[in-house]
């Protein structure tokens, strides 16, 4: 069965991505035909890695067997990458120690191969249910220089299109959504990371400085994301920056 078609520009539907070894075939991919959701599929740990960057999933399916780099290389990755996204486990056979492993490296479920018919589709759509597309008036975000279109999580800055982490899309949003307004760590860890604030504020220092590079490699421009000292940070619209 071939993946359905899977690209960043002009998505609509949730998407999930699929990492499975070619020589471990997950008998439940059979499923996975939905007209709810589409779904891309990569063999190997360097291309999950890669199309987590070019699709931007909103879940990712982790089988244990995928190789160069295997499967805990790739999960340490996608935490450092974004701690929202969501992950499953998914492995031939349930094993604990593995499911224990998985779950404390930062999997958010576990699937195998041989569970009850339909549970692993069910579960999937469960985590899948978050990423539906909102209804169209509120999908776009717009200031003439900024524009965020939720429904497909595209981000264009003064007409060029500027690729994101999921994390830094969030983070992004809730700061352009908020414009003018000075917002503290806490609060952008209970927004931008969706009510998983794990850990201490001072991770959106990092989070922060990652988006502006990301903006600044795509536009060329200094990124319009103040930072107010010991306070937080928040978004001037670009054309107030440059003023």
């Amino acid at each position: 069965m071939q993946a359905s078609p899977g690209g960043t520009r002009g998505r609509a539907l949730p998407l999930l991505l699929v990492a499975a070894a070619p020589d471990a075939p997950l008998d439940w991919l059979d499923e996975l035909e939905d007209p709810r959701f589409s779904y891309h599929l990569a063999h190997s740990g360097h291309d999950t890695l890669r199309d987590l960057y070019r699709y931007r999933p909103d879940l990712l399916v982790l089988g244990l067997h995928v190789q160069d780099p295997g499967p805990w290389e790739v999960l340490r990755r996608v935490r450092d990458m974004s701690e929202d996204l969501r992950v499953m486990v998914a492995a031939r056979r349930f094993n604990e120690a593995d499911a224990l492993r998985a779950l404390d490296s930062g999997a958010d479920d576990v699937l195998w191969r041989d569970m009850p018919e339909g549970l692993a589709k069910a579960l999937i759509m469960a985590r899948l249910r978050r990423a539906t597309p909102v209804s169209p008036p509120d999908q776009l975000l717009e200031d003439g220089c900024l524009r965020i279109d939720l429904a497909t999580r595209e981000v264009t800055m003064g007409c060029q299109y500027v690729p994101l982490t999921p994390l830094e899309f969030d983070l992004l949003h809730f700061l352009a959504r908020n414009a003018g307004q000075v917002l503290s760590p806490e609060q952008l860890l209970h927004h931008a990371w969706r009510g998983r604030p794990e850990g201490d504020a001072g991770k959106v220092k990092h989070a922060v400085l990652r988006l502006r590079r990301s903006i600044e490699r795509a536009t060329g421009a200094k990124a319009p994301i103040e930072t107010v000292r010991g306070v937080g940070y928040r978004y001037v619209p670009p054309a107030s920056h440059l003023a």
